[in-house]
């Protein structure tokens, strides 16, 4: 009797371990990196025009004559429904919308394209002792190709096809998030001083 219960422990444990050796295999890729990427992009837009004020540069409206404080709130205003955007778009990649995964694999390997352009402003940086370029470049020829390769793996494309929203933003949450967003803010800030005094 005994040695009858033992075989059927026996033959119950495989049968127990396989979920969660499938649910090992459904842990996504990349997404951490992509939402503070995301969110990065959204926080450079929010402070490039504030860093300019501060940096003394004329600013993207300087053909049209702004008293400095001005040219900052227009610009402040103009860059809001993109921020706004950006920031969505990063909340659903962290809640785990199936299309949004497909337009950060895209856009990241765009990005990872353009990110050689960024060489030349690193030579011609490196000639007057700035370096601000390779803020840029990294982000673009490392993080981004790094993105979208994570992003593209089968157990992130599954997870996106299968997660809901709520299992998706209970996953990403409470440290998980103020982490990526730390991270945000400081790559997007170091981004925008970098945009601004290498171009």
């Amino acid at each position: 009797m005994e040695s009858q219960q033992s075989y059927k422990v026996s033959q119950e444990v495989p049968h127990n371990k396989a979920p969660v050796s499938e649910q090992a295999d459904m842990q996504p890729k990349g997404i951490g990196m992509a939402v503070a990427f995301d969110w990065g992009l959204a926080v450079q837009l929010l402070v490039t025009p504030f860093i300019t004020l501060l940096l003394g540069e004329p600013g993207i409206l300087k053909s049209f004559k702004l008293n400095p404080v001005m040219n900052t709130t227009v610009s402040f205003l103009l860059s809001l429904p993109f921020v706004t955007l950006l920031a969505i778009f990063g909340e659903g990649v962290r809640r785990g919308w199936h299309w949004t995964r497909r337009i950060q694999v895209g856009f990241n390997a765009l990005g990872f394209f353009g990110g050689f352009f960024s060489l030349y402003n690193v030579w011609q940086g490196s000639k007057q002792g700035n370096y601000w370029a390779v803020v840029t470049s990294t982000i673009l020829l490392i993080f981004s190709p790094l993105i979208a390769w994570r992003m593209s793996r089968p157990s992130t494309r599954k997870w996106f096809a299968t997660v809901t929203s709520s299992d998706a933003r209970a996953r990403h949450s409470g440290g998980w998030s103020l982490l990526i967003l730390l991270w945000s803010i400081m790559g997007g800030v170091l981004q925008a001083i970098a945009a601004l005094v290498t171009r």
